[in-house]
């Protein structure tokens, strides 16, 4: 864990179309870096130096950091795949000049708009789940678009999908969408679309959820679960009832043994799915643990310090330096806070609060101050 909270690629300019001697590595000539992978780390922004030298990098991985912008990205004119997941991102810009990028995922950030998407004519695959996205406005600028993953948001209705004819796999799981009618009919023109997850949603409620889908629509596969079984094969039973009845009990065992591969693979892709936060989750509390425990040992080092300055000759001839060592960012007594805490503990001795002579409180008075610049 690196931990890095600024990123800048430092070289040297020179010609690498004349390739030197000897074996460099991918660092001496940044322009050989495809792929680059700067997750869980500290970074606040992507800016332009840090990725000027990587002209052909076509994979980056910045997911689990704390970036609210990436203006740099946009230098990057080869670029492919992009991972921004895990951040503070709460506004799509800068992908202006992105377009070779087909893959793009921005999961778990907070977004609420997208209508400001830009035009990025390539983009095939497009991951927004986990935000806080009401409207998916703003995805008409993506014709090319195949796949769409926006589970867990706030999106009440898929209007905007109307333009995407190319797409083949829909997730808009537990969102807020009403509306059966109006869903299947713009679902009911998107005739390329395969799989479809809806479960989580108010419509799901609806008698005829199920029922309008596979009427309107091409999909094979709803809430996970296969819909339309492979074509049954035929058979000549004109003379042979039984048989029929065989492969009648046949198909129906084969389209229950399908449905349950289904059930149990939807169980246990919910759970790796969760098992997947859980840990990114747990990723990020070791993060400010390590955080927190760097600023108590600053502070510790920063306390020790100041007493050993003002130690005498004396005094510090008495200080073990392993004690000092082990003190450090432990909970064990420290030399350093035992000094204040016995003058405190002194202070405290002595109880003044029975004495009403005026007269004896100004002796007591005087004897602490002559005390205390001792």
């Amino acid at each position: 864990m690196c931990q890095l909270r600024h990123l800048e690629y430092s070289f040297q300019w020179g010609d690498e179309s004349d390739p030197p001697s000897r074996i460099t590595s991918a660092i001496d000539t940044p322009s050989r870096i495809l792929k680059m992978d700067i997750s869980l780390n500290e970074l606040s922004s992507l800016e332009h130096e840090a990725f000027i030298p990587l002209q052909n990098l076509r994979d980056l991985n910045a997911s689990l950091n704390k970036i609210t912008k990436f203006i740099g990205i946009e230098v990057l004119k080869k670029l492919y795949s992009l991972n921004l997941s895990h951040n503070s991102i709460s506004r799509i810009e800068n992908l202006v000049q992105s377009t070779s990028l087909v893959e793009l995922n921005l999961s778990m950030n907070e977004l609420e708009d997208i209508s400001y998407m830009p035009s990025m004519m390539n983009l095939q695959v497009l991951n927004l789940n986990n935000n806080k996205i009401k409207s998916l406005d703003g995805i008409q600028a993506l014709p090319q678009l195949r796949e769409l993953y926006a589970q867990r948001n706030d999106v009440i209705e898929v209007i905007p999908l109307t333009s995407c004819f190319h797409l083949q796999i829909v997730n808009l799981s537990n969102n807020k969408i009403q509306s059966l009618h109006s869903t299947v009919g713009v679902l009911g023109q998107l005739k390329r679309l395969d799989v479809l997850s809806l479960h989580g949603n108010p419509i799901e409620r609806d008698r005829s959820y199920q029922t309008d889908i596979l009427k309107e629509t091409n999909v094979k596969t709803l809430d996970n679960i296969s819909v339309r079984p492979l074509p049954k094969p035929t058979v000549s039973v004109e003379h042979d009832p039984g048989a029929s009845r065989h492969i009648q009990n046949i198909n129906a065992l084969k389209d229950a043994a399908r449905q349950a591969f289904e059930e149990r693979m939807k169980e246990s892709r919910a759970k790796m799915e969760e098992n997947i936060n859980f840990m990114q989750r747990r990723i990020l509390s070791l993060q400010n643990e390590y955080n927190d425990y760097e600023e108590k040992l600053k502070n510790d080092l920063d306390a020790c310090l100041r007493y050993l300055d003002n130690l005498s000759a004396t005094e510090s001839a008495g200080v073990q330096r392993d004690h000092v060592r082990d003190s450090i960012g432990t909970p064990h007594p420290k030399v350093w806070q035992g000094r204040k805490s016995r003058h405190h503990d002194h202070q405290a001795k002595t109880d003044y609060s029975s004495i009403r002579d005026t007269e004896r409180l100004l002796q007591f008075a005087s004897k602490e101050l002559s005390r205390e610049g001792t």
